[in-house]
């Protein structure tokens, strides 16, 4: 019987950021190993977006992103196909961190959902 290795777990954020910044810290206090994706310096592609978003992506939309303002998404309902491409060209439009875990995907620093991934 294959036995698959282990996959480590990503923390997707903007070095700048300092909600990543605590997210990191917490992850690492906790304990946690995960690989770190700075995707402002190594832009998400479509095809990474599109295996992380869900159906209705507007909980993945940073609402405090400028661009969420002037282009009124406050009030409209994306596809995920519509999402992707306005995250593809401005990935400020992501909310952020997003931690990609073996058991789930948790978008926004939630102290709580990290503490819960300890064994």
């Amino acid at each position: 019987m294959k036995v698959s290795p282990p996959v480590k777990p990503v923390l997707w954020m903007k070095s700048s950021c300092t909600t990543c910044r605590n997210a990191k810290a917490k992850l690492e206090a906790l304990g946690l190993d995960v690989e770190i994706r700075d995707y402002f310096k190594r832009p998400l592609e479509a095809a990474e977006l599109e295996r992380l978003l869900p159906t209705d992506p507007t909980p993945m939309l940073g609402a405090k992103s400028p661009k969420y303002r002037e282009l009124g998404l406050k009030d409209r309902r994306l596809t995920q196909a519509e999402a992707i491409a306005l995250m593809v060209q401005d990935n400020n439009l992501l909310k952020r961190p997003i931690l990609v875990h073996p058991k789930g995907v948790i978008i926004g620093f939630d102290a709580s959902a990290y503490e819960k991934l300890v064994p």
